[in-house]
């Protein structure tokens, strides 16, 4: 599936939106539509390749808030409309 995301291309390149392939959901995942991302300093690190394995594009942003819209049928802890984060 194709989501949108703000990332980098490589370590030189600013961040920027863009269009990222993601896999389906599995049945031990939870699909979250994010409405708040934070990025902190560690962010910026893996973002500028300071710390090796960086893969590109890069897109930031392990902080978040959102709401379950789907769970994969082993899921049991959460369900469509919850509030996490």
């Amino acid at each position: 599936m194709k989501i949108k995301a703000v990332g980098a291309y490589s370590a030189k390149q600013p961040l920027e939106p863009m269009d990222i392939t993601r896999r389906e959901p599995g049945p031990n995942d939870v699909k979250i539509e994010i409405a708040y991302c934070g990025v902190c300093h560690s962010d910026l690190h893996q973002v500028r390749s300071e710390w090796a394995g960086t893969v590109y594009p890069c897109v930031p942003g392990h902080e978040i808030v959102g709401r379950v819209v789907a769970v994969g049928d082993q899921v049991e802890k959460y369900a469509p409309g919850d509030l996490v984060g």
